[in-house]
């Protein structure tokens, strides 16, 4: 099937999959770490910059969240991020990574409304954490 993806779909899909984030999964996604580092380590550092230090932070969140050492932040927010993690780790998303180029394609454009949506609350923390917010946004 060769269609195009469009960027609603991908954002729906998210939002559907936001809803079923619990603390479970939250767990998993931190302990899953190292498998999102591998991942992000695929992409061009030089075009992904800013999205990667972008996911880099908000896996940073997810384990003050969880800690419980930063909480200022909207459960929305952190099922977001969660969801957009989860979808990004998954090999079975809308377009497969092994596509040259168009593979990370969804997930770049996903990370990339998802971090626009919740900058608000991405700068805070990042403030909170003594970051330069300008490395991020």
């Amino acid at each position: 099937m060769n269609r195009n993806i469009t960027d609603k779909e991908i954002l729906e899909e998210v939002e559907k999959g936001s809803s079923k984030i619990d603390n479970k999964k939250l767990d998993l996604i931190v302990n899953d770490e190292e498998e999102i580092k591998r991942k992000s380590s695929r992409l061009d550092d030089n075009k992904f910059k800013k999205l990667l230090r972008q996911l880099k932070l908000a896996m940073s969140l997810i384990k003050d969240f969880k800690t419980k050492a930063y909480t200022d932040i909207p459960w929305r927010s952190i099922t977001l991020i969660g969801a957009a993690i989860i979808y990004f780790v998954n090999p079975f998303d809308l377009v497969p990574d092994m596509l040259p180029l168009f593979g990370f394609a969804d997930d770049a454009v996903l990370f990339a409304s998802i971090f626009k949506s919740i900058q608000f609350d991405l700068e805070k923390y990042a403030e909170w954490k003594g970051l330069d917010t300008q490395e991020y946004f």
